[in-house]
């Protein structure tokens, strides 16, 4: 008697717990991953959610901001220069930059925690011209909850991610991700 009881109780439970998630709705995954800006709005490191805030200073000192590249298309991408996978998709960018630059795309390249001086020097080696900011303590990793780099994101000109790409990004990868945001000469 008391089994019968016990299946008749968790049935119910189970049951207005279904009801319950049908009639309200799953959260969002930006919703418990991501932090409330001063806007109001949600910004997290998921596809469909708002970029996460990029605010850093370049290896000669001048400040970027992901902010004052609204309305633009924008790939972040997070690299060191240790990273085998990150040296060898820089050529990559460095061509997609090239392509694209006069259609408003720009790139952001955040180091993980290397010397001005070391970012310069290889950046300078590798001919990169796209713009490089420094996360010396590891802040805009930790807002983008990076796993590991390179780590790429794909941002539209209304700031929201469109790709996230783990591990080296090729030229056809991204180009096909940025297309959608630079088909017409600006």
């Amino acid at each position: 008697m008391i089994q019968i009881f016990l299946l008749l109780a968790a049935a119910a439970c189970l049951s207005t717990a279904v009801v319950f998630v049908i009639r309200a709705g799953l959260p969002e995954r930006a919703a418990f991953t991501g932090q409330l800006l001063p806007s109001g709005l949600v910004a997290a490191p998921e596809i469909g959610a708002l970029a996460p805030p990029i605010e850093g200073t370049t290896p000669d000192g001048q400040t970027r901001r992901l902010a004052d590249l609204r309305n633009q298309p924008v790939i972040v991408n997070f690299w060191a220069t240790w990273c085998e996978p990150c040296r060898a998709e820089m050529p990559q960018f460095q061509a997609l930059y090239d392509r694209y630059r006069s259609r408003g795309l720009h790139i952001l390249a955040v180091n993980l925690g290397e010397t001005p001086a070391a970012v310069q020097g290889w950046a300078r080696a590798l001919g990169l011209t796209f713009d490089i900011v420094l996360d010396p303590d590891g802040a805009t990793a930790a807002r983008y909850q990076l796993r590991g780099q390179p780590s790429t994101y794909i941002l539209s000109p209304a700031g929201t991610i469109t790709h996230i790409f783990y591990g080296p990004a090729t030229f056809e990868m991204l180009q096909a991700a940025v297309a959608p945001f630079v088909t017409a000469e600006r």
